[in-house]
C-alpha cells in the first residue's frame, strides 16, 4: 500500500516539473516513488518524463508511460483536436484509480483549469480522482494572485490540498510572498527551493536535492500521511 498524490501548478512552465525531479530525486529510491505525466503535449523535444529521468538517473522501474501524446504545444484539448486523436477523460480516470494506493507522483499537464476536452476540465478529473494534491507556485511576483486562486478553487470544490510548494529564481519577495499566502490561503507552505545557479549532472542535482529541497521533511511526511493533514 502506498499513496499517490497529484502535482498542480498555478499555471504552465511554473515549475512542476522541476518540483518533480527534486521529490524524485530525494526520495524515489527510498520510498519506492514513481513518477507519472499521464498527459504530454509539446512533444517536439524532450518529454517531461524523459527529461525527470535524465535529470535524476534514475531507473525505468520509477515511471509510468504517459497514456497521451501529443506533438502540439498548447492545451490537450486543442493538441488532441490538431491531430486527430481522443483523449478520453474516464479511461484516464480508470488507470488513475488503480494507482491511488500507490507511491506515486502524478504530474499535472499546465495549470487546474487547462481544458482536457471541450467539454472536461482539468479540475473536474482531479476532483474525481479524489488525490490529495500538492499546488506547485512560482517564488516570483505575481505568485500571491496565482497561487491563491488555484488554492480556492481547488477547496472550493472540496479537493483534498495538503500544501504549497514555492520554486523559481531566488529574490527579496519569496519570504514574504509565502507567509501570504500560507496566511490568507488556508493551506500550509511546504518548502520553498530556488533554482541552482547553473545546470548539474545527476549527482549534482541529487546532492542539491538533498541539500535543498523539502529540508523540513514538510513534503514526504504530509503525502504519506495525508489523512493526518486535512
Amino acid at each position: 500500500m502506498g499513496q499517490a498524490f497529484y502535482v498542480a501548478g498555478t499555471g504552465t512552465d511554473i515549475g512542476k516539473t522541476f518540483f518533480s525531479c527534486l521529490f524524485m530525486a530525494k526520495y524515489a529510491e527510498s520510498y519506492g516513488f514513481r513518477y507519472w505525466k499521464p498527459i504530454q503535449t509539446g512533444l517536439s523535444g524532450m518529454s517531461d518524463t524523459e527529461l525527470v529521468q535524465k535529470t535524476v538517473d534514475l531507473s525505468d522501474s520509477h515511471f509510468l508511460k504517459p497514456v497521451y501524446e501529443f506533438l502540439t504545444p498548447a492545451s490537450p484539448h486543442y493538441a488532441s483536436k490538431q491531430e486527430g486523436k481522443i483523449l478520453d477523460p474516464k479511461f484516464l480516470l480508470s488507470l488513475i484509480t488503480k494507482e491511488r494506493k500507490t507511491n506515486t507522483l502524478i504530474e499535472g499537464a499546465g495549470g487546474v483549469f487547462v481544458p482536457w476536452t471541450e467539454d472536461y476540465l482539468a479540475i473536474k478529473g482531479i476532483q474525481e480522482s479524489n488525490l490529495p494534491v500538492v499546488v506547485i507556485g512560482s517564488t516570483e511576483l505575481g505568485t500571491i494572485n496565482h497561487t491563491l486562486l488555484t488554492l480556492d478553487v481547488l477547496t472550493a470544490r472540496f479537493i483534498p490540498v495538503l500544501g504549497f510548494y514555492l520554486v523559481g529564481p531566488k529574490n527579496e519577495l519569496q519570504s514574504d510572498n509565502a507567509e501570504i499566502i500560507q496566511k490568507l490561503g488556508g493551506a500550509p507552505c511546504l518548502g520553498v527551493t530556488n533554482f541552482p545557479e547553473q545546470k548539474l549532472p545527476p549527482t549534482g542535482f541529487i546532492t542539491f536535492a538533498n541539500e535543498h529541497f523539502d529540508t523540513h521533511r514538510n513534503v514526504i511526511d504530509t503525502v504519506l500521511n495525508p489523512d493526518d493533514e486535512l
